[in-house]
This record gives C-alpha cells, structure tokens and sequence, in this order.
C-alpha cells in the first residue's frame, strides 16, 4: 500500500491599482488605519486552523484513504450474461518517426505497428467487481497458463479484495484499459491468441 502525505495548499492572490492626482489639500489629512486585506485573511486562516490541525489533517488522511481502497468506480458495466470470445488488434498508426537510444529510427510516421510483433503478451488479465462474491470466488479459481496474470477491479476496495484473494490488486482507474479493449461485460478475461498478434476478449457468465 502506498503512503500518503498530507499536504494542504492556500494560494490567495491580491492585485491593487493606485492612482493619485494631485488636486490640493482639503481639511484635516489623516493616517489610514485600516488593516492590510492580506493580514486580516491569514489571521483568519490561522484562527480557524489553529487548534484543530490534527484533527483536520487526520479527517484529511482518512478520505485519501478511503478514496485510494475504493476509488472511484467504472460505470456502464454490467454482469455477462453468457460466454462470448472476440478478438481485438492492438495495432495502432504512428504519429511521428520513432527512434531507439541512438538515433536509428524504427517506426517512421504513418506507419501500422503492432506491438506484439516485437515481444509477446505474456499475461492474462481479469476484470472483476470486487464487490460481487461469486465474481471473487470464480477469480479464485483460475489457472492462467501465462506467466503473470493480473487482477483488475471496476469496482470495490483493493485493501479487503487482496486480503480475500491473498494477492496484489490493481484497479482500472477511470476506466482506461475498459474503454481502450471495448469491454462490457463482467467477469472479462483478455489474454493473447495462440500463434496470432491478437488479443482474445472473453466474457464470462458466472453463475
């Protein structure tokens, strides 16, 4: 689990315009003895604060926990109802000359790559709702023929679905890798196909 360090910034930005003309002197001139805007602000700041800074750096430390064991959760997803396998190319165009550490390009703009034409996808990956018992149970389950294989959550608390899994949790956030294999459906599983530079997206109705 990463560490968090509480950190709270006040930025208070002033700007001031003066102008004067001189039109002669009308009356008895007084010294101003108003306070600076600036000073009564930050005395304000700090009366508020003071006395209270533990309490509100422990209130602080608690919601970045809360957030970083359950973030925000993936929407539009639903449980698959039946077994389905499609593909997906991970291909893509490049968009500008590509060079390696000595200056010899090896992917020039333009150009269709797939990047399992270079090295292998030697990984199985599971998307899951962590809040969804049999989805665990069947996660549980599994023997990933690859070498690593990955948990991903679209959904629950990382901290108690790694303790009831007994292994390291990841979890899509903002739902990138979701939108970026066009996944649906959960569970879903998305491995490589044998002898192909392809993905395979399986989903998978768990009963």
């Amino acid at each position: 689990m990463n560490k968090w360090l509480p950190c709270i910034g006040i930025l208070m930005s002033f700007s001031a315009v003066s102008l004067t003309t001189e039109i002669g002197t009308f009356g008895d001139v007084w010294e101003i003895a108003e306070q600076n805007l600036l000073t009564v602000i930050e005395g304000q700041v700090e009366s508020a604060f003071l006395g209270n800074e533990e309490k509100i750096q422990q209130e602080w430390r608690e919601r970045v926990t809360k957030n970083a064991e359950r973030p925000e959760p993936v929407q539009r997803l639903t449980k698959a109802l039946k077994n389905t396998t499609r593909t997906f190319d991970p291909s893509f165009t490049v968009t500008k000359d590509i060079r390696d550490h000595n200056g010899i390009v090896f992917a020039r703009k333009g150009q269709k790559v797939n990047p399992f034409d270079i090295t292998p996808f030697n990984e199985t990956l599971y998307f899951i709702d962590g809040d969804d018992e049999k989805q665990l149970a069947w996660v549980a389950a599994q023997k990933p023929a690859t070498a690593i294989h990955k948990i991903i959550l679209v959904n629950g608390n990382i901290k108690t679905t790694a303790e009831t899994l007994n292994q390291r949790i990841y979890f899509d956030q903002g739902g990138v890798l979701v939108s970026r294999f066009g996944i649906e459906k959960l569970p879903s599983v998305v491995d490589e196909m044998s002898n192909q530079s392809l993905l395979r997206i399986t989903e998978v109705a768990v009963q």
